[in-house]
């Protein structure tokens, strides 16, 4: 009897991922497809498949499902840095390897979906409140990360590293717009590429 207790509610929290994760599928997809205004719960629902009561059940709010999307991704982010930070092999690959990490991922869906749900925050109290203090972790996180970097190359400015880091999320930003709406991923490759450079080149010096 307890084995078959334990294999109900294994096969219940199963479930309850799988209903998840679809879910937060869907409304990256439909962020990324129509923005932030286009994403209504119903239209995710229909994405789904799903009843909207299935859907609140693990999302009560829009709100809590866009931060859910943000959440996720933040993760992920997380352990992907954290990784190319380990395969360095001196401060300065680590903070190459972090920089390429960072630029590889603004042309997934993910980057797109998250950018429209930052960007929507400013008209939203309840949507700011809901991913406000995720996004402030991952932020101070990935700058702890860089001083300490830095530090070991013997470059102990915060303030310029501040700033550093608030350029290359506004050229993140701006270029995962143009993975949105510009065709010529050349061009966006080019640009990449020689942003890449610069901070290189603001953080170490001139080779």
């Amino acid at each position: 009897m307890a084995s078959s207790d334990k294999a109900t509610r294994r096969s219940h929290a199963e479930r309850s991922a799988s209903t998840r994760a679809k879910v937060l599928a869907a409304a990256r997809d439909t962020l990324c497809a129509q923005g932030y205004s286009g994403a209504t719960m119903n239209v995710i629902r229909d994405a789904t498949g799903m009843s909207l009561g299935a859907i609140q059940h693990q999302f009560p709010s829009k709100a809590k499902l866009m931060a859910a999307v943000v959440e996720e991704f933040s993760a992920y982010r997380t352990r992907v840095y954290a990784e190319a930070i380990r395969r360095g092999k001196t401060p300065r690959e680590s903070m190459e390897n972090l920089i390429d990490a960072n630029l590889a991922l603004i042309s997934l869906p993910e980057s797109a979906a998250a950018l429209e749900i930052h960007l929507a925050r400013r008209n939203d109290p309840e949507l700011d409140s809901e991913v406000e203090r995720s996004a402030r972790r991952f932020d101070q996180r990935v700058l702890r990360w860089s001083r300490r970097i830095l530090r070991a190359a013997g470059i102990n400015n915060d303030g310029a590293v501040q700033s550093i880091q608030l350029l290359s999320n506004a050229v993140t930003r701006g270029l995962t717009v143009e993975h949105i709406r510009n065709p010529d991923k050349a061009a966006i490759e080019r640009a990449t590429k020689d942003w890449r450079a610069q901070m290189l080149t603001m953080l170490f010096g001139a080779d």
